[in-house]
């Protein structure tokens, strides 16, 4: 199964993976590529980082399945990656990814591996909050969340919608419908 967590900057989703990755023995990240910078170590595991020039020589190489821009940095799927998914059914594969990129990989993976899609979404007042509590500057932080609007047209693509104020019971719902599907 592949799980795929989508939503606004600041909801929670990497937190929510890296939760989920030490409950269960068959649970994998599926990394993103991307050229931001390094924010820190618990969240920096979620991704393989690369400078422009590598970013675009690895594009150019093929081996990105999709490419977005958000934020004004760089983010891809590896086809590496994906090979995982399809190869291993038995296994529990979890990906943060944009929305955009999360429609290309559900169309992509019908027939070839089950997905359950997860949108998280937080007021926007407490998304201020946690991007500022994680290091953004108060003209970043106000950048992710203006794409906010952009992202919640997506929300009715997902399996499950979660407004993720409460950890406990944002993984016991995902828990949940993980089992359920399993």
């Amino acid at each position: 199964m592949f799980v795929i967590f989508s939503g606004v900057s600041g909801a929670g989703k990497n937190t929510i993976i890296n939760e989920l990755l030490t409950t269960a023995g068959n649970r994998f990240l599926i990394k993103s590529a991307t050229t931001r910078e390094k924010r820190s170590p618990q969240l920096d595991i979620n991704y393989d980082f690369f400078t422009d020039e590598e970013f675009e020589k690895k594009r150019r190489h093929g081996d990105f399945f999709e490419v977005n821009e958000v934020h004004q940095f760089k983010y891809a799927t590896q086809n590496s990656e994906l090979k995982k998914i399809i190869n291993n059914p038995q296994n529990i594969y979890m990906k943060d990814i944009d929305v955009e990129g999360a429609q290309k990989l559900v169309e992509y993976l019908k027939g070839k591996a089950e997905v359950l899609t997860i949108f998280l979404d937080v007021p926007d007042d407490e998304l201020y909050a946690r991007l500022i509590a994680r290091g953004e500057s108060d003209e970043r932080a106000k950048l992710r969340i203006s794409r906010g609007e952009f992202e919640r047209k997506f929300k009715s693509k997902y399996d499950l919608v979660i407004d993720n104020t409460n950890l406990k019971h944002t993984l016991e719902v995902i828990e949940k419908e993980i089992k359920n599907r399993a």
